[in-house]
């Protein structure tokens, strides 16, 4: 009995420590690679209140401050956003040097896996994700690929749950459409991948004029926080989702109409991992390289 409880213990031991050791994570020693497309408003622009162009900015320097090679493509078609994935792509498969991590970012009108272009055109989400898979990527096999899709996935709004609801209560037409729109859906999946939506699906995402869409404002400052290049990025998305729970922003309701008001509502981030480590960015740039492209309409 002796000896079968000093194996036990021999056991346990063994299990607390694989338990608390920390995950292997990926490994950030080369290049990182990141593409921005942005589809700005152009009547917006005129006046210099566009929040599209506050999330360009907000992201760049995102970019610059991880050290990312980043290529901005503004206001094109969906068509040519296509092109621009593909041939982000073709030029990460042709480099020589190693690329340690791959960021696309997208900030535009959008509704449901679709992102609307400069021509109103739709992009599917799937035609931004699926081309970093294994077969069509393979200098990215086993890396990690950080999809941002920041735009609309429809136009419900979440008004959070009141005290005085009923637990009976029917659901709405859009609810139902929604629900039964979830249980079919096949999100785009590759390996090694993070995809954060600033809304669920079905719902609306907010943008401000000044600060930007609510869900890159939020995920700027909890990465620059201090600490943050310390925590694994999944962890850090979390804080980003928690931040803007917790702060519901204002939006205007039956605008241009005699019962015009503003509401309260809440926006939750959703996201999709296949991560298969953890994943921990730095501050600093150790390839020291950064560019900047910036192309489409202005």
């Amino acid at each position: 009995m002796k000896g079968r409880g000093k194996v036990l213990t021999d056991s346990l031991e063994s299990t607390s420590t694989s338990l608390t050791q920390r995950p292997a994570s990926y490994d950030m020693s080369g290049q990182r690679r990141a593409l921005l497309l942005i589809v700005r408003d152009k009547e917006k622009m005129k006046s210099n209140r566009c929040g599209f162009e506050v999330d360009r900015q907000t992201m760049e320097k995102f970019f610059e401050g991880f050290g990312f090679q980043y290529h901005s493509v503004l206001d094109e078609t969906a068509q040519e956003m296509k092109e621009k994935v593909i041939n982000f792509r073709n030029s990460i498969n042709r480099s020589s040097g190693n690329i340690s991590c791959v960021f696309v970012v997208t900030s535009s009108h959008g509704h449901r896996d679709v992102i609307i272009g400069a021509d109103k055109k739709t992009l599917a989400v799937k035609d931004i994700i699926e081309p970093f898979g294994d077969e069509l990527c393979p200098k990215m096999k086993g890396k990690p690929k950080v999809f941002i899709i920041d735009a609309c996935r429809g136009s419900n709004h979440d008004t959070g749950v009141h005290f005085d609801s009923a637990a009976d209560e029917k659901l709405s037409k859009e609810a139902m459409a929604t629900k039964e729109y979830r249980s079919t859906r096949v999100p785009p999946c590759i390996n090694d991948m993070l995809v954060a939506y600033a809304a669920m699906t079905d719902y609306v995402g907010t943008m401000n004029s000044t600060s930007g869409s609510h869900m890159i404002y939020n995920i700027s400052q909890v990465f620059s926080s201090p600490g943050a290049a310390e925590e694994h990025v999944y962890n850090l998305f979390v804080k980003a989702n928690a931040k803007m729970v917790a702060t519901p922003v204002e939006v205007t309701v039956d605008e241009g109409k005699p019962t015009q008001r503003t509401e309260r509502r809440k926006i939750i981030m959703t996201m999709e991992s296949t991560l298969r480590k953890t994943l921990y960015l730095t501050s600093s740039n150790e390839s020291g390289v950064k560019t900047i492209e910036q192309k489409g309409r202005k």
